[in-house]
């Protein structure tokens, strides 16, 4: 006999009786044999005569102790039967015991040559290992991780478990459970069983990283009074999942013996609503369904959105009082479930029902707990879209999902971007194995933002600055210094937590300020949708922050989250920032700091996709003080400079340097000067003379003279490039729809200004 051979022998033989042993440890447990004991004359499914409180009657008091009697007498009778079934059983196993013995010494020489002609359980795991390897590995450095990745995946589902392990016998549920508690008929129409055995082979057995939290859970439930908890935590965090994992050890037998034999009821709570239309009847309704719970005496109630039925705002129901009455009760035990903004404006002021609930936080899971959930799903990801995912592919979806997604949290985020990446591969790609270039464009096709920088994304970003001097005349500083911050933002793509960058443009009015942001939008964004502007100047109390963020009382989503939300890629610009409420200043400095701001509902709005560039006019006198003295040449041009400018809006206290500390750069707009006016009006006398070719036909021909001589007469440095649009219109622009309309030029014809 070989050694090999041996070792299989020794192991066939010890668990021969280690499954006697096993199976001998599992019948008292299956049979219930220390409950049914325990509760062995108490009244049958609870039945019990009622309690009475007024008066006395010997007729009554005759007929409700026959009735415990016979209730007792039931339950005593049907205990009993499945104890001495038992009995029998246990008997009848020690009685074949030789038996098998024999029987199995027969089939040792029968195991003896199927064990020399079949790979042992280690060369099928070591075949297995190396297919999966090869499937899974894309790069060599990460062979390490894959071969982990696969002894956990074999460790916990594809390694052969026999039967008779004492962990699989324990996960069988026991006989009558439920037999010392109430029939609960009508609740069970409104509400699912968690801990019944069909839910729980519908759903995963195996919970990572939140057995602390179904701890806590079963350690509120277990006090004496006032057993109810409350889970805290945003959309997608995992409270459900902590739930099933709590139903789970309910189910299999994990808990201590305060909750063994309980059973965990969600309420379908519109299916309970939707029964009457009359306040007072639903909530008479609801409190029959919590008597009924409350007088079987083994249910855990839990109420999804229970924030929803604690207000009573318009459109919401109001059952605080309900809640209240049983919750308070030692008979039964409620979970809510809540979202943090919830809880706080809904649920902590109303005091009675806090002091009732344990609250309980479901924080976000760290991406390495995520990276381990999404790694145990995979698998399952693999079978239902019949693909490879390789584990370069697990890091990517956890990596960029913790940037691009950030109004998800994990595990939700990882694996809602792993289904549509499968989908995609499956259905788009026609392929059969995930490559992390699907996983970008998925990305990007979900947020409209670049995940990686192509070749005419490279291309803009080094030619931005001639990109943008095509039209902003006079302003090379601010373009420079612009682009210069674009490229560096984008060499950290995919990792900076600040937005892409970030600006204030100070400077006169009609300078080039507002205009650099909507180049920016349609030169390197390709459209001007992708720019979002706010005028700083109608925000300017308490009451307008409301309409920038939104309101929970108005069911407004907020204008500037909605936009952020709308295009989370793009150019975000403040006109006038210095007019806004010092609040919302505060707001901004979040964004600019850490990349978001938090709105209304207490959600995190992600900014890291944008360009900020917030305009100002301050210290705009002062400009045009400095340029008058530099005429004169009481200064240098040095005194014209963006940190003399800055320097002279912190001493005014215009803007706080922590503001300003807080933007990539701050750039003084200096006004144009006459030179780069006509530069400027030329470019509008083509753009009207386009207009009008392509309007109606017609040749416009402006001549330069025409066009000096407009710039010179009407041209006012305080006031900018857009006095200069004016002018055009008034003297150009004027003169062209008079002719127009009078007949003097006619389609086809030429027109000389």
């Amino acid at each position: 006999m070989s050694p090999q051979s041996s070792s299989r022998l020794r192991m066939y033989i010890a668990g021969f009786f280690e499954a006697l042993v096993n199976i001998f440890i599992f019948l008292p447990y299956f049979f219930s044999v220390k409950k049914l004991l325990h509760t062995l004359f108490d009244p049958w499914k609870n039945l019990s005569s009622p309690k009475v409180t007024k008066g006395f009657s010997f007729s009554v008091l005759f007929n409700n102790l026959m009735f415990d009697l016979i209730s007792r007498g039931i339950g005593a009778m049907m205990r009993g039967a499945i104890v001495t079934f038992f009995i029998l059983i246990l008997m009848f196993y020690f009685m074949i015991i030789p038996f098998v013995i024999i029987l199995f010494a027969i089939t040792i020489p029968f195991a003896l040559g199927i064990f020399a002609i079949t790979p042992s359980e280690e060369e099928h795991k070591e075949a297995m290992k190396e297919v999966f390897i090869k499937n899974h590995l894309l790069k060599e450095e990460n062979y390490q991780f894959v071969e982990q990745w696969y002894e956990y995946i074999y460790d916990l589902i594809l390694k052969p478990e026999p039967w008779w392990k004492l962990k699989h016998l324990m996960n069988v549920p026991p006989l009558a459970r439920d037999w010392s508690m109430g029939y609960t008929p009508t609740l069970d129409e409104y509400g699912e069983d968690l801990t019944s055995t069909g839910y729980q082979m519908s759903i995963r057995n195996h919970v990572i990283g939140r057995k602390k939290e179904s701890a806590m859970i079963e350690r509120a439930l277990s006090k004496s009074d006032e057993a109810n908890a409350i889970m805290v935590g945003q959309e997608g965090v995992g409270k459900h999942t902590i739930i099933n994992d709590f139903a789970r050890s309910i189910y299999e037998g994990k808990v201590n013996s305060l909750l063994a034999y309980k059973r965990v009821l969600m309420l379908n709570m519109e299916k309970i609503l939707s029964k009457y239309t009359d306040k007072a009847q639903r909530e008479l309704f609801f409190e029959e369904l919590m008597k009924e719970a409350s007088v079987s005496q083994n249910v855990v109630v839990v109420i999804d959105n229970i924030d929803r039925y604690l207000s009573a705002q318009s459109g919401e129901v109001d059952l605080s009082s309900s809640i209240e009455k049983f919750a308070g009760t030692n008979r039964l035990q409620m979970i809510g479930i809540t979202t943090p903004y919830l809880y706080e404006s809904t649920v902590f002021p109303k005091t009675n029902i806090r002091s009732l609930f344990e609250k309980l936080e479901v924080a976000e899971i760290s991406k390495e707990h995520a990276k381990y959930i999404l790694l145990d799903r995979t698998l399952w990801f693999e079978q239902r879209h019949h693909l490879i995912i390789p584990y370069e592919i697990i890091g990517l979806v956890i990596e960029k999902g913790d940037f691009y997604l950030t109004s998800v949290p994990f595990p939700e985020k990882a694996l809602q971007l792993m289904d549509s990446v499968c989908v995609y591969t499956q259905q788009t790609a026609k392929a059969t194995k995930v490559l992390p270039e699907y996983v970008d464009t998925v990305l990007a096709n979900k947020t409209h933002t670049p995940t990686t920088l192509s070749d005419v994304l490279k291309d803009k970003l080094l030619h931005l600055e001639q990109l943008l001097s095509k039209q902003i005349i006079g302003q090379k500083e601010a373009i420079d210094e612009l682009s210069s911050a674009l490229r560096r933002a984008f060499l950290m793509i995919g990792k900076r937590k600040k937005p892409l960058a970030s600006f204030l443009f100070l400077g006169p009015t009609g300078v080039g300020k507002t205009e650099t942001a909507k180049v920016l939008s349609n030169v390197f964004f390709d459209t001007s949708e992708h720019m979002s502007r706010f005028d700083m100047s109608l925000y300017q109390s308490t009451d307008d922050i409301g309409k920038l963020l939104g309101s929970v009382e108005k069911l407004n989503p907020g204008l500037l989250t909605k936009a952020v939300r709308e295009h989370p890629y793009g150019v975000l610009l403040l006109d006038e920032i210095e007019k806004a409420h010092p609040d919302l200043l505060n707001i901004f400095l979040t964004m600019l700091d850490e990349g978001y701001f938090t709105d209304s509902y207490g959600q995190q709005v992600d900014c890291k996709n944008l360009v900020i560039i917030a305009t100002s006019n301050a210290g705009s006198d002062h400009m045009f003080a400095l340029l008058a003295r530099t005429k004169l040449q009481q200064l240098s041009s040095d005194d014209m400079s963006t940190t003399t400018i800055i320097d002279y809006l912190v001493e005014k206290k215009l803007f706080s340097p922590e503001f300003l500390n807080r933007f990539d750069g701050v750039v003084a707009y200096h006004p144009l000067g006459t030179d780069t006016a006509l530069v400027i009006a030329q470019g509008l006398a083509k753009s009207i003379e386009q207009s009008i070719l392509e309007t109606h036909d017609v040749t416009v021909r402006i001549s330069a003279a025409t066009i000096e001589k407009i710039t010179k007469e009407g041209y006012n440095i305080q006031y900018g490039v857009r006095n200069l649009q004016r002018i055009f219109m008034q003297h150009v622009e004027d003169v062209i729809a008079k002719a127009l309309l009078d007949g003097s030029v006619k389609k086809g014809e030429a027109m000389d200004l």
